[in-house]
């Protein structure tokens, strides 16, 4: 067992399958072949995190529901002692099974959006109505939102109505990629950026965790010695896909490693991809003169989608 401090694995994230039963335009996994994960490779990412240290386990998708083995996975959770907390995100699908098999895990992530969205098919009441009955059964469970440009004039109508039946509820802003459609202006993303931290001091939302918060919290150092905050992926956490690649976060997918190929210990600790993400010092102009540079660092996924380098500047910065 490696040491849990050297490691510094905190949260492991494995899609377990790329199957779905919706089609949402801003799914980064559209158009990735249905697979499943094969039941025991689960299993072994699942042990080997609660014997590293790894603090959150994360199951996702794709639908995790949908996995084949889905069943298999929560009773072998169920038998086991972990460590760690596992968290099961999913679009509403799970509301399908059994709650005995639910309450396998720790926690559930279940997607939120308005009723007359765009980018997917869903039903508020039917997510708070499942949320509260997970609640109610002792799982704990929130509401997660991504912001895009069809839901952003919903905010607060999501946060009222999830404050109003006492569900947590937390956001993330969407990575479009070369999705038009889906792209805010900089100056738009500030303002939202701007609500959402507001909503978090308001404690009527979960933590925003954008990097550019540290701006608005105005956490400073004269100078950069080492990370202190900040976007977590690749530096305390990861993805594990389907076919194996490790990849930094869902919405960054470039290939660091392969756990068929190496253990996954090795991948995290030599990637050089990782490396990269981790060295903020070797930032280009002008993050690494930046006096927010210990506690944002930016976005790696935006700068490399930007600039082709890992250590590019992140366009989307606030300052």
């Amino acid at each position: 067992m490696i040491n849990a401090v050297k490691l510094g694995l905190h949260l492991l994230e494995v899609e377990i399958t790329s199957k779905c039963n919706l089609n949402c335009g801003h799914c980064y996994n559209r158009d990735i072949k249905p697979q499943d994960m094969p039941v025991l490779q689960v299993i072994n990412l699942l042990e080997f995190a609660n014997s590293n240290g790894v603090s959150r386990f994360v199951f996702s998708g794709g639908e995790a529901v949908m996995h084949s083995g889905f069943s298999e996975i929560a009773t072998f959770l169920l038998k086991s002692k972990l460590a760690l907390k596992t968290v099961l995100q999913s679009n509403g699908s799970i509301g399908k099974k059994d709650i005995s098999i639910i309450k396998a895990f720790d926690i559930i992530h279940l997607s939120f959006e308005p009723d007359n969205s765009t980018i997917r098919k869903s039903s508020t009441k039917y997510i708070l109505n499942l949320a509260r009955h997970f609640i109610d059964n002792g799982i704990y469970t929130y509401l997660f939102t991504t912001i895009h440009p069809g839901n952003v004039n919903e905010i607060d109508f999501l946060v009222d109505i999830a404050n109003k039946h006492g569900i947590d509820l937390g956001f993330n802003i969407c990575l479009p990629g070369k999705k038009k459609n889906l792209q805010f202006t900089l100056e738009e993303k500030r303002l939202i950026t701007e609500k959402l931290f507001e909503l978090y001091q308001q404690k009527r939302i979960l933590r925003f965790t954008s990097p550019f918060v540290a701006i608005l919290k105005n956490q400073r150092e004269e100078k950069f010695v080492k990370i202190k905050g900040g976007c977590t992926a690749g530096v305390a956490a990861c993805v594990v896909l389907t076919n194996g690649d490790v990849i930094p976060c869902p919405f960054f997918r470039i290939k660091a490693g392969n756990i068929y190929e190496d253990k996954i210990e090795k991948v995290w600790l030599e990637s050089d991809i990782f490396a990269a993400i981790r060295n903020r010092a070797s930032f280009k102009k002008p993050c690494n003169t930046c006096k927010f540079l210990a506690h944002c660092g930016g976005c790696r996924a935006r700068a490399f989608s930007e600039t082709k380098e890992l250590n590019g500047f992140d366009p989307e910065c606030l300052c």
